[in-house]
């Protein structure tokens, strides 16, 4: 190899590792210049109507969201849907993993239906339950519910009835993921404990209580994460169904920050209010990892 190759050769080898990393780096500063802008935005009054108009007004946004009724209702409902959503999804998650590991016929294709939630499209998803939940008998499910002497409910024009039909799409839609972890978490159990307590005569309860659950516990910790980061910051089934309503009964941090961006124009209070949700959910998150940590070293 000449002199001239050598060089040419050298420098391929030097700029590989750029050009490698170059689809990763500008995918990084797609990600990263909307969330600078939002955040930038936070602190301005900045109106899309006049979006030439605007001024620093440093943390008024945020100090604002303090007197706000809809941010507390909002940031209440936040919260209290994301732990309704996350005990249930689990618990329920759980017993269908508990039952799809034993040996019962035609467990393959419950498995393989299971999927089907998780391969539609969570706004459609939505909109299929609310043609389902039609507050008269036309609705599917009242009138199933209307077989066993239940009247019709108003799912989606009342406050508890809201609520639920949050919490019951959500669950329908996510229930899948939290079992199919779940699942392949208790097939992963060495064998060996459960031979043990066999020996020992322990009860079912009692292999589940004090062998089962904390060698599973960093799969059940895994999506207590997963389930807490996309339950705080739902979007796509309560824009699709309820839109925050029936007054303000199913808004939460997320719908908020869209309502004052989009549809008040209030940019900046929309970015300051996406900032906390932001903040919110890396807390939550920073304190289930730390809690995951501990929970694989313990089973180590």
């Amino acid at each position: 190899m000449n002199t001239a190759q050598g060089r040419r050769h050298w420098r391929q080898e030097k700029f590989l590792p750029y050009l490698l990393l170059a689809p990763a780096l500008v995918l990084l500063a797609g990600m990263i210049y909307p969330f600078a802008l939002g955040f930038y935005y936070s602190f301005t009054s900045y109106w899309l109507q006049y979006p030439n108009r605007f001024r620093f007004v440093w943390f008024d946004n945020y100090v604002s969201l303090v007197t706000e009724p809809l941010f507390l209702s909002s940031l209440e409902f936040t919260l209290a849907f994301t732990l309704a959503a996350v005990v249930i999804q689990v618990g329920l998650g759980l017993a269908i993993a508990l039952f799809l590991h034993g040996r019962i016929p035609g467990r393959g294709a419950i498995r393989a239906l299971m999927l089907l939630p998780l391969m539609m499209p969570p706004v459609i998803t939505a909109l299929m339950w609310k043609i389902m939940m039609a507050s008269t008998n036309a609705g599917i499910l009242n009138h199933m519910l209307s077989f066993v002497g239940v009247g019709p409910i108003n799912w989606f024009g009342s406050t508890e009835g809201a609520v639920a039909s949050i919490l019951i799409i959500d669950t329908w839609g996510n229930l899948p993921f939290v079992a199919l972890i779940l699942l392949g978490g208790l097939q992963a159990l060495p064998n060996e404990p459960y031979e043990a307590a066999r020996v020992d005569g322990a009860g079912a309860f009692a292999v589940l209580r004090y062998v089962t659950l904390p060698l599973l516990s960093p799969f059940i910790v895994l999506v207590v994460l997963f389930r807490t980061m996309d339950s705080l910051r739902i979007f796509d089934v309560i824009y699709a169904t309820t839109l925050g309503g029936p007054n303000d009964a199913t808004t939460n941090l997320h719908i908020m920050a869209y309502q004052y961006s989009f549809q008040w124009f209030q940019m900046g209070k929309g970015m300051a209010q996406a900032i906390v949700l932001l903040l919110l959910v890396v807390i939550c998150s920073y304190l289930l990892m730390r809690l995951w940590n501990r929970a694989s070293e313990s089973t180590q």
